[in-house]
């Protein structure tokens, strides 16, 4: 199984397949298959995939995913709590479901900024409109000089957003258990992940309608959306950006091979050393990682440049500043990864709070910023 690249934070599996394609290919008439493996470029993400394709080596049958499901949450928090089957089997139908063919590959705008000019960038009608069809979101980062990936969306928003308000109401049941609170970060923060990327399209529009006042708007929200998001990352061990620096500092002999690793675990996780002054790196956000730290101090600060052009360009009656554009984001990245600035290594705050709080203000139906993106509709789909 090949199922992550670069060990990106995002919440994608193929369950079905997983239940079922190894047996498919022991016993498939030309089979050559010897073993079970897994073959990926990153892990510490998405563990109930990790879960089932370990036990796939150990079964000679296909495995009923329904049935594995819900038993499965019972194992990992150490009690049945009814919901949260529902919850989870909301998620196998949905995040866990994707059927596009398509290898997933974390492009959200706030840990893969788009590098472009944004006259250019193109924003399909149905971007802000409720839509269940999963196909149709794939279209909804588009431009036309291809400069960017698309982040990948095969699911409907709206049932995942549901899905973690059951998570949310079952807190209280299940809150002393560290890997339910992995799980409702992780989850929280993939409903959030999508959120911004329409708030991102919503700033774009307002800059295309010369309206200098909503970029300022809309574009502040968007920055505040990312503190938020690293003080949500923060309320759990597993996405915090401190530990993968220490780890690799403490794998150095002498000061020096200490800050060379050092740049080296910052480098992996921003741009790879192969750029100019006005031209990125092409693995540019490559490994790229929603953690704690990262957010605050490199992912929002690179947006606030971004959006400083686009208020500039408006305010001055000129073109967007491209090349000044990518001469500071560069500056910032490098200066980022020559910092030996630290970063806490255990977490901090409640992580079921924390999520309640950021439902209620970013999800929830009566949300100040759902009626701004959406108008009066009443079903989210980001």
């Amino acid at each position: 199984m090949l199922h992550n690249f670069a060990g990106n934070v995002e919440m994608y599996g193929v369950l079905d397949a997983i239940a079922s394609g190894p047996i498919d290919a022991r016993t498939s008439e030309n089979s050559t298959m010897v073993g079970v493996g897994m073959s990926m470029e990153g892990i510490e993400q998405n563990p109930i995939v990790y879960d089932l394709m370990s036990e796939m080596a150990f079964q000679h049958n296909k495995v009923d995913a329904k049935a594995w499901i819900d038993q499965y949450s019972a194992r990992r928090y150490g009690r049945s709590v009814p919901s949260i089957q529902d919850a989870w089997n909301i998620l196998y139908h949905t995040l866990y479901n994707c059927t596009d063919g398509a290898y997933d590959k974390n492009r959200d705008v706030i840990v893969a900024f788009p590098d472009v000019d944004p006259s250019f960038m193109s924003i399909p009608p149905e971007a802000f409109q409720p839509n269940e069809n999963p196909v149709a979101g794939r279209a909804v980062l588009k431009e036309i000089t291809d400069s960017f990936d698309q982040p990948h969306l095969w699911y409907s928003t709206s049932e995942v957003i549901h899905a973690l308000d059951i998570f949310i109401a079952s807190g209280d049941e299940l809150s002393e258990s560290s890997a339910y609170r992995y799980d409702l970060v992780d989850l929280t923060r993939q409903a959030l992940a999508k959120y911004a990327n329409q708030l991102f399209l919503k700033v774009i529009e307002a800059y295309q309608f010369n309206d200098a006042i909503g970029v300022a708007r809309r574009s502040q929200k968007f920055l505040g959306l990312v503190e938020d998001m690293d003080t949500l990352l923060a309320c759990h061990d597993g996405f915090l950006l401190g530990p993968w620096l220490e780890s690799a500092k403490k794998l150095a002999q002498d000061e020096e091979q200490e800050k060379q690793f050092e740049w080296n675990a910052r480098t992996q996780i921003t741009m790879w050393f192969d750029n100019t002054k006005e031209e990125a790196s092409l693995l540019r956000d490559y490994g790229n990682k929603y953690w704690s730290g990262l957010l605050r101090d490199y992912y929002g600060p690179r947006a606030a440049i971004y959006f400083k052009y686009l208020t500039q360009s408006l305010e001055w009656g000129s073109e967007f500043r491209l090349k000044d554009w990518r001469r500071e984001w560069i500056k910032l990245t490098n200066d980022w990864q020559n910092s030996r600035k630290e970063f806490p290594v255990k977490s901090s705050g409640n992580a079921l709070n924390t999520s309640r709080w950021l439902f209620d203000k970013y999800l929830g139906s009566s949300a100040e910023n759902i009626q701004s993106l959406h108008g009066a509709a009443t079903e989210i789909v980001i």
